[in-house]
């Protein structure tokens, strides 16, 4: 089932990965992302719209920061003693906009900064990047620029490690990722010494590859490595996925061993213990 047991159902539920119509490519408003995630069961969320730089890329300049920051910060006095409301951005990475990431983080008032990949050479990893590459080239570019991600220390969390997974299964089926096994194992390595998290995205259960962001394996080998810093998104862009099985990554990340779930204030991680 999903929506994973619920006899643990006491662990307080976190989405630290929710899109509103501040992002382009997202469906709801501020105000009914929280309340769908008070009918999902949620504790607390953060708001991680999109902040790119790749100029081909749709959310280019489309962030409206401070009409944001006021938005969410209504929520958050609307909501007081219901929903956790914190305020994110998700900030796409690729190798020659990291000062582009840093200017525009520099100053602002943020809880949590979430760092993902989805253009690499400015193509995009939807479909582009295969066009030009083919798959193994593809995959070994987007996981060399994850790899830069990890090392930047710009970011509080990594977004789906694996994302490139998602879209290439679509043409060619399951991605033979544990080809990149030394690849994958550097981006953990990297994260854990800057003290960067791991997101355990929920997303891919809801498309056709069906595994989490990264999957199962991966997450093992965090673990073991000595991994401890693990946050949870739906990385829902409509009502109708805010908090979509983040139950199921509480008990996944408690079977894998982790025994707490980090959130952000202030961009400073805080601990959410699982029962």
């Amino acid at each position: 089932m999903l929506c994973g047991s619920t006899k643990h159902r006491a662990t307080p539920l976190v989405d630290f990965h929710i899109h509103s119509t501040f992002s382009p490519d997202a469906e709801d408003t501020i105000d009914a992302m929280c309340e769908a995630a008070v009918r999902s069961g949620l504790a607390e969320i953060c708001f991680t719209d999109h902040v790119d730089f790749e100029p081909r890329d749709e959310s280019h300049g489309y962030l409206r920061f401070e009409a944001y920051r006021e938005a969410v910060e209504q929520a958050a006095r609307k909501w007081e003693g219901t929903l956790e409301v914190r305020i994110g951005v998700e900030a796409d990475y690729q190798t020659w906009y990291g000062g582009e990431v840093e200017e525009f983080l520099s100053g602002r008032r943020l809880d949590f900064v979430l760092g993902s990949v989805h253009w690499v050479d400015s193509l995009s990893t939807t479909g582009e990047i295969f066009d030009r590459y083919g798959l193994e080239e593809a995959c070994r570019r987007y996981l060399e620029n994850v790899f830069a991600l990890a090392r930047s220390g710009l970011y509080d969390s990594l977004a789906h490690l694996d994302f490139i997974k998602r879209y290439a299964f679509e043409r060619y089926g399951k991605v033979p990722l544990g080809a990149f096994s030394d690849e994958i194992e550097a981006i953990l390595r990297a994260l854990i010494e800057r003290g960067t998290a791991l997101e355990i995205n929920t997303s891919g259960l809801r498309h056709p590859v069906h595994e989490t962001l990264p999957g199962v394996e991966t997450l093992r080998l965090y673990r073991r490595l000595g991994g401890e810093l693990i946050t949870l998104g739906s990385d829902a862009h409509r009502v109708r996925d805010a908090g979509f099985a983040i139950p199921y990554a509480v008990d996944l990340a408690r079977s894998l061993g982790f025994r707490h779930i980090t959130v952000f204030r202030n961009r400073q991680p805080e601990f959410v213990t699982i029962e």
